[in-house]
């Protein structure tokens, strides 16, 4: 009997140590372009949310800038925006990333 299970064991211990799991390489690559999420506030409650994408970050800063002053015209709304661009670690900063025009 106990062959029969140390033959087992042992069959048991080979599959398991011949199937170990390859390793998946994931390459993290940023993004290309500004995102603008911009909210627009009703009597200080959030009443719509837009997002919009820019090829450089001084056009998604400008339209937001313009977003809110065209809030602030109408009664009881204002709105706040959020330009991001996610970047990758080693990732190049282009001119296109910079807040000043050169």
């Amino acid at each position: 009997m106990n062959i029969k299970y140390l033959g087992i064991l042992i069959s048991t211990v080979l599959v398991i140590g011949c199937s170990t799991p390859s390793e998946k390489v994931v390459i993290q690559q940023g993004d290309t372009h500004w995102t603008l999420e911009f909210t627009l506030l009703k009597n200080n409650k959030p009443s719509e949310i837009k997002t919009y994408q820019f090829e450089s970050r001084m056009d998604c800063f400008n339209t937001m800038y313009k977003m809110q002053e065209d809030a602030k015209k109408v009664k009881n709304q204002t709105g706040a925006g959020l330009c991001y661009k996610l970047f990758a670690d080693g990732q190049e900063r282009t001119s296109k990333d910079t807040l000043a025009r050169q």
